[in-house]
């Protein structure tokens, strides 16, 4: 099972969070150090995200069967140890909205728990999203494409920009940075305040983030669309990105979705796709073939030996010969 450390001990170790949120952060943690924790109903915490951006979870995907296997090992024995962070509903009366703890709900939900335990925040939308990601960020690593998303609504967040207008931003800082555009761009308060959330979480650089993590936005946008569901694991929907046709794309994205393929099981399906080299392959022209039959010539033993073939090879080659002069 995955280690975490405490929100207090990162943030305290990190400074990470203390930058990019400020004053926010020691909120956070002080908050969540005073309040106390108490039980709800598990149908009580509703996961409508309304804090996120786009409105989805921080987290893409949860592996359904180490789900399963983690709340009847761990869960059903054990209980929640770790309470659910929640506020109070903003639209739903009598109701939480969940900010941390999706996993945990979840496994919860599999074996059948009525109460979970919570601690209830009265937290803005800000807040909410930020101690959504701290916590997260803290439990486990971050897919590429969860660390994509995330980014992109932490700069939206900070820069109080568009994401398009965060990726343009972005992208004209790396053209910038290579010499390829005006540099001027790199020297303002939006670009200083972009390096210094990435250079703060010290995960990746702003030029790696444009580098690996903005190019998966031009992968098919179903694949995408599927990640982001949690209906297929990230590594299994980039490997599916990279089926030219279509059609094939399609029809193997659903198999993977309805049939829960694992990853070898899609990779021999994907490969099955793929035309051998032998059928792929040009066949030789002529003066190839003429070069090739007479290598084969020169290696074969047995065919100096046979008196037969050899005369066979005699009149072929005088007739070559005679071709050959006209």
């Amino acid at each position: 099972m995955t280690t975490r450390r405490k929100l207090k001990d990162a943030i305290a170790s990190n400074q990470e969070l203390s930058f990019v949120f400020g004053q926010t952060a020691e909120k956070i943690v002080q908050a969540a150090e005073v309040t106390t924790e108490k039980e709800v109903a598990w149908d009580a915490v509703i996961c409508s995200f309304s804090f996120v951006p786009d409105g989805k979870p921080v987290r893409h995907y949860y592996d359904a069967e180490e789900l399963e296997q983690w709340a009847f090992n761990d869960i059903k024995p054990n209980g929640i140890r770790s309470p659910l962070w929640v506020r109070p509903h903003p639209i739903q009366p009598q109701k939480y909205e969940l900010v941390a703890g999706l996993r945990r709900l979840k496994a919860a939900g599999i074996v059948g728990l009525t109460t979970v335990p919570v601690k209830v925040f009265d937290w803005d939308d800000r807040t909410a999203f930020q101690a959504a990601i701290s916590e997260n960020a803290n439990r486990r690593d971050f897919s590429a494409l969860e660390e994509l998303d995330n980014m992109l609504r932490l700069l939206e967040i900070q820069l109080g920009q568009s994401t398009d207008d965060v990726i343009s931003l972005l992208y004209r800082m790396n053209n910038a940075a290579k010499g390829t555009t005006n540099q001027n761009v790199l020297v303002s308060s939006e670009a200083e305040l972009v390096k210094q959330i990435f250079n703060s979480f010290g995960r990746i650089t702003w030029q790696s983030f444009v580098a690996t993590r903005l190019p998966l936005l031009k992968k098919p946008p179903e694949i995408l669309q599927v990640i982001r569901q949690g209906k297929v694991h990230y590594t299994k929907g980039i490997l599916l990105a990279g089926v030219k046709d279509e059609s094939q794309r399609q029809q193997l994205l659903e198999k993977a979705v309805y049939d829960s393929l694992s990853l070898s099981e899609l990779k021999t399906q994907i490969k099955a796709l793929s035309p051998t080299p032998e059928a792929t392959a040009k066949p030789p022209n002529l003066q190839q073939r003429l070069t090739q039959v007479a290598q084969q010539v020169k290696k074969n033993k047995t065919l100096w030996r046979d008196t037969a073939k050899t005369q066979q090879l005699e009149t072929l080659l005088n007739q070559l010969e005679e071709l050959l002069m006209g």
